[in-house]
């Protein structure tokens, strides 16, 4: 009998590890948007509990094999899509803020005078309870830009920020969700040249500010402000099964309806 128990224990040891890892969780607010991740190596889970004007509320994204895939889903009627793929037919990249690029009608011709600097401070600040070392990212370049329907060229150029405090963590954690140190332009060669200025800085951004500015040709400014802080932050063991579709879920993209004119 005592076999027996002994070998039912250690089965049940193994099930356990084969089924659950340990992770970490976090609470965040990204604009207004909040919630919930929790991350395991490459794989993550993001549940909201508010933002986008109440249409956030309740979505659960799960991100896998270091953001390759973005599932989306909907726990109210049971259906998910897929971000990335999802976007690519639409022609849509996903970018940190809008004026890191431009959008149809125009189009990117390339890319010039990338300029990129990084300074570190040499005092830490308390964020959210946490010790952090506080660093400030400028960068600027330019964007030589045309029209799908003409064949000219016109001028584009960014400027902007990104005033963030690290946090040092135990292990390397690669953020998910847009939450690492690293932000999306849209640009490869402006993503490379800030990761590899950003290479040096290790631990986790408790809090961040970034803003950026754009303006094309001789037109006006546009400028965005995003801002990100992270609290609760945590190691918790997961359940692998948090990073899978659910089997009864069943597939759905969202229905792109054409703006309605109103006559006054």
């Amino acid at each position: 009998m005592r076999r027996g128990m002994t070998l039912s224990a250690i089965l049940i040891v193994f099930s356990n590890v084969a089924w659950a890892q340990t992770g970490l969780t976090y609470r965040f607010q990204a604009d207004t948007v909040v919630g919930r991740v929790w991350v395991v190596g490459e794989n993550a889970r993001r549940e909201l509990e508010a933002g986008e004007g109440g249409t956030a509320t309740g979505r659960i994204e799960i991100w896998r094999d270091g953001g390759k895939q973005i599932f989306i889903l909907n726990p109210a009627d049971r259906t998910y899509y897929e971000e990335i793929a999802f976007r690519r037919r639409l022609g849509v990249g996903q970018v940190s803020v809008e004026p890191l690029t431009v959008r149809r009608p125009f189009r990117v011709a390339g890319v010039e005078k990338l300029q990129v600097d990084l300074k570190v401070l040499p005092h830490t600040e308390v964020v959210s309870g946490y010790a952090c070392r506080r660093a400030v990212l400028t960068f600027s370049y330019g964007l030589s830009l045309g029209l799908e329907t003409a064949n000219f060229s016109m001028p584009g150029r960014v400027e902007g920020f990104q005033d963030f405090c690290v946090m040092e963590a135990p292990s390397t954690v690669v953020l998910p969700f847009g939450h690492r140190l690293e932000l999306a332009s849209g640009h490869s060669e402006v993503d490379a040249a800030i990761a590899e200025r950003l290479t040096g800085l290790k631990g986790i951004p408790v809090a961040r500010i970034l803003r950026a500015t754009r303006w094309i040709d001789r037109g006006e400014p546009v400028s965005e402000t995003s801002a990100l802080i992270l609290s609760d932050v945590r190691e918790v063991v997961v359940a692998a099964d948090r990073f899978e579709v659910p089997k009864e879920y069943r597939f759905r993209e969202p229905e792109l309806v054409p703006p309605v004119r109103r006559h006054p």
